[in-house]
């Protein structure tokens, strides 16, 4: 059928190999099944027409429907009806004239799988008097209907794949938004250890000073004496406190470096399963874009 059933007549190739093969979301990653057209009849209100039948694989009545409408209205052509769908003045190769085109879509209850009767009519009793030359349209048409399902199954999983790619971008993102908490965190802990240091020398040098002080007021029991030592002491419980309180700023920094660089790990772990996950949607892909162009 001019200008969409056009395509070249071959024979059905089947594909064996891996035949169970699927991707995450069910599809099946080869081609193995045998288009087949076969000669039936179709009925169109009281009348019977003569057909031809086939399969369209991995599909329901429903999307087997759409992709019958998709074959002709892709030039903007329209069909009318349902079951049987109808569009009039088709030029069918081979054929003398323009032909009415009809075809009823019903689940095939042996397979399950689309059975679609195509009839070549002059009008709504009679076939077109050649109709027997049709046989060929019918089958490219099989095949156009059949590459149009895998086609949906090409376009699901390039959207699977770009959500994937989406998700591992910001996975790297999280990785290095981890590195660089864990730095600043690792920064944290050395500051507060500085911190301790300089409190630790300056204890040290206040109980040292207070020693020597003590041991002088001994000797003197000048008040003078005393009052220098009490302001050491004063000084010495001062800087004890913020000992204590710089301790437990040194064991929260520890506490939080330990677990920001816990998460980088973790942020790994995510980017790896996204990228291992990726990598086969993508594999997926192709191999579903191979299948399409087996179907012939």
């Amino acid at each position: 059928m001019r200008p969409h059933l056009l395509l070249p007549f071959t024979l059905a190739l089947t594909t064996f190999a891996h035949a169970q093969d699927k991707t995450e979301s069910g599809y099946l990653l080869n081609w193995t099944n045998q288009i087949k057209v076969e000669r039936d009849s179709l009925v169109n209100g009281k009348y019977k027409l003569p057909a031809y039948t086939f399969n369209v694989f991995e599909s329901d009545a429903g999307i087997a429907a759409d992709e019958w409408v998709a074959a002709f209205e892709s030039n903007g052509s329209k069909v009318t009806g349902s079951n049987p769908y109808k569009r009039s003045g088709v030029a069918v190769d081979g054929l003398s004239g323009p032909a009415t085109v009809m075809a009823t879509v019903v689940r095939n209850k042996q397979d399950g799988t689309a059975l679609v009767k195509v009839a070549l009519a002059a009008n709504d009793s009679m076939p077109v008097s050649d109709w027997e030359k049709g046989e060929k349209a019918a089958y490219d048409l099989a095949v156009r209907m059949n590459k149009g399902v895998v086609q949906k199954q090409v376009d699901a999983q390039q959207k699977l794949v770009d959500g994937l790619a989406k998700d591992l971008a910001g996975a790297q993102k999280d990785e290095a938004k981890a590195n660089d908490k864990s730095s600043d965190a690792a920064a944290d802990l050395e500051k507060a250890k500085k911190e301790k240091a300089k409190l630790a020398s300056k204890q040290a040098d206040l109980q040292s000073e207070q020693i020597k002080l003590q041991e002088k007021y001994t000797r003197t029991q000048d008040p003078k004496d005393l009052t220098r030592l009490t302001k050491v002491q004063q000084d010495l419980v001062k800087v004890q406190k913020d000992m204590s309180k710089q301790l437990k700023k040194e064991a929260d920094a520890q506490k939080d470096a330990n677990k920001k660089q816990g998460d980088i790990p973790d942020a790994q772990k995510d980017q790896q399963k996204l990228t291992t996950k990726k990598e086969k949607a993508v594999s997926d892909l192709e191999a579903l874009k191979r299948k399409k162009e087996a179907v012939k």
